[in-house]
C-alpha cells in the first residue's frame, strides 16, 4: 500500500476502502434487512425501479452512511439481497432514477421518515468535539476516521464527502 505524503491523510485506495460496501452476510443481515415498517414505506412507490432505488438508498444511508449519490458502486450481492426482500428484479436498479428529482425526493422522504440529519456546521461541531476527546486517547488517523464515521452513523447523521471527514480529522489532530 502506498503511503500518503504531506497533508494527504489517506491514499486513494484507503478512501475507496472507507466508502466500499462490504458483502459479508453479517453486514447484509444487520444493515440491509428490512422491517415490516421499512417494507411498508418502500412499497409506497408504484414503479419497481423506484421501490428498489428507494430501498437501496435506505440501506446505504444505514450502512455505510453516505447518500446514494456518493456511492460509486453497490455490489450486485447487495442489490440482489435487497431486491429479494421487496420482490423486485435486481436489474431494475439500472432505471433508477429516471428523473434526478426522484432521487432527491426519496432522500428527503428518508430523512423525514427515519430522522436522518444532513451534515451541517452544527453536526460538524458535535463530531469535532467527540473526535477531539478521542484524539487524546489514540491519535491514529485511520482509527479516528472510523470513530468519526461510527459516531455520525449512530447519530443518524448522513455522512458528508470523504474529503470533508478528512478535513475534520486534520483539524482535530493538526
Amino acid at each position: 500500500m502506498k503511503i500518503a505524503r504531506g497533508r494527504e491523510l489517506l491514499t486513494l485506495e484507503q478512501r475507496q476502502d472507507f466508502m466500499q460496501i462490504p458483502e459479508d452476510e453479517l453486514i447484509l443481515g444487520t444493515y440491509f434487512t428490512f422491517s415490516k415498517r421499512d417494507l411498508e414505506i418502500v412499497n409506497k412507490r408504484r414503479r419497481e425501479e423506484n421501490r428498489l432505488g428507494f430501498a437501496v438508498q435506505l440501506a446505504v444511508l444505514r450502512y455505510p452512511g453516505w447518500p446514494y449519490t456518493h456511492i460509486k458502486s453497490i455490489p450486485e450481492s447487495v442489490i440482489h439481497y435487497i431486491s429479494k426482500q421487496i420482490g423486485a428484479t435486481p436489474s431494475s436498479i439500472s432505471l433508477y432514477p429516471q428523473r434526478e428529482n426522484t432521487l432527491w425526493d426519496h432522500l428527503k422522504e428518508l430523512r423525514s421518515e427515519y430522522d436522518f440529519v444532513t451534515f451541517t456546521l452544527r453536526e460538524y461541531r458535535i463530531a469535532f468535539k467527540h473526535l477531539h476527546q478521542l484524539a487524546f486517547e489514540n491519535g491514529d488517523a485511520i482509527h479516528l476516521l472510523h470513530e468519526c464515521i461510527d459516531f455520525l452513523r449512530k447519530n443518524k447523521i448522513i455522512l458528508p464527502a470523504i474529503t470533508t471527514l478528512i478535513t475534520s480529522y486534520s483539524r482535530v489532530n493538526g
